[in-house]
């Protein structure tokens, strides 16, 4: 299969990004609402939320190349943080447990969305992207 075969085009990515970023934003909002959550926790998903929807900003703004790729780097090293910090905060609340298991649930899902589009993004800076 080809890498062209193997590229989202760049509304699939945008949505299925989108759908990540509503998931991580319910848990900032219950980790941000749950006052046994720690403020360490709270912070790197808002970070998390922040570069997600940066990321997004650069799809909507139409800059599906080096900035694309730039906000990428970004969001896995949140997402990285966000789960480090999930592990390890134990006085959150059973809702908001849930909410960062959703979240991971999305967090597990980006790194398939975010090589679908890096494809995409190859590709569109050769011009073969839609």
């Amino acid at each position: 299969m080809s890498e062209i075969e193997t590229a989202a085009p760049v509304e699939e990515v945008e949505q299925r990004l989108a759908r990540i970023s509503e998931r991580i934003a319910e848990a900032v909002a219950a980790v941000c609402s749950d006052p046994g959550a720690s403020p360490v926790l709270r912070a790197v998903f808002e970070e998390l939320l922040r570069n997600s929807e940066a990321t997004l900003t650069c799809l909507e703004c139409g800059r599906f190349g080096a900035c694309f790729r730039e906000r990428v780097a970004e969001l896995e090293q949140a997402a990285e943080s966000a789960k480090a910090a999930a592990v390890a905060d134990e006085g959150a609340a059973e809702r908001t447990q849930e909410r960062i298991l959703v979240a991971h649930e999305a967090l597990r899902e980006l790194k398939s969305v975010l090589r679908c589009g890096l494809s995409c993004s190859d590709a569109w800076e050769r011009g073969r992207c839609g």
